[in-house]
């Protein structure tokens, strides 16, 4: 369990999630105040932001209090935290790559010449293979949801995710070759189907 103390209060981490669980405001003032640092260090390695970095943080906390209920009381929840923090931080990089193609300049340029860059069509199958991927990688377990987006969009080391999914480094090679044998498959069945 999560039997730590808090430095501040003195109180256990379980006693500070117990009042948590009632809707204690004072609880998850808490839980922020020991957990806003780890939270924002993963946010501004996946954002590259560190104003992206602090908002994200305080919708991750949103977020954990909105979805508490879905945290299991066996697990870390600093584990749980961060992860939810991954996810967030997924949606926010899907969401910015999503807007940032709607102010992309328009197929001709003002004087009527092609705009220069890929073709039409390049453009379509990129666009294709990167929502079939993003797809893909909604539909996994979380488990290996969150250490791919740790890897691939944080670019963080095995070390780094070790830390921050509170997991051995060998576990999170195991995770990330399952991970991508899974994506690979899911990729795959829908190359297939088209």
């Amino acid at each position: 369990m999560n039997g730590e103390r808090d430095s501040g209060s003195g109180e256990s981490l379980d006693a500070i999630l117990d009042r948590a669980s009632l809707g204690d405001r004072g609880a998850f003032a808490e839980l922020y105040a020991k957990h806003s640092a780890d939270v924002t260090r993963l946010c501004r390695r996946m954002l590259d932001s560190a104003e992206d970095a602090e908002e994200a943080r305080n919708e991750v906390f949103l977020r954990a209090q909105q979805s508490f209920s879905s945290y299991q009381r066996g697990r870390s929840f600093r584990s749980w935290l961060l992860a939810v923090a991954a996810h967030h931080c997924v949606d926010r990089l899907r969401r910015r790559h999503s807007e940032r193609r709607l102010f992309e300049p328009s197929e001709f340029e003002e004087e009527g010449l092609p705009a220069r860059g890929p073709s039409p069509l390049g453009a379509v199958l990129a666009r294709e293979q990167t929502e079939l991927l993003t797809t893909a990688l909604d539909a996994m377990p979380a488990r290996f949801r969150a250490v791919l987006a740790m890897r691939y969009f944080a670019e963080l080391s095995y070390a780094e995710i070790a830390d921050a999914a509170e997991i051995r480094v060998e576990h999170v090679g195991v995770l990330l070759f399952r991970g991508k044998a899974r994506l690979r498959e899911a990729l795959a069945g829908k190359g297939e189907r088209r």
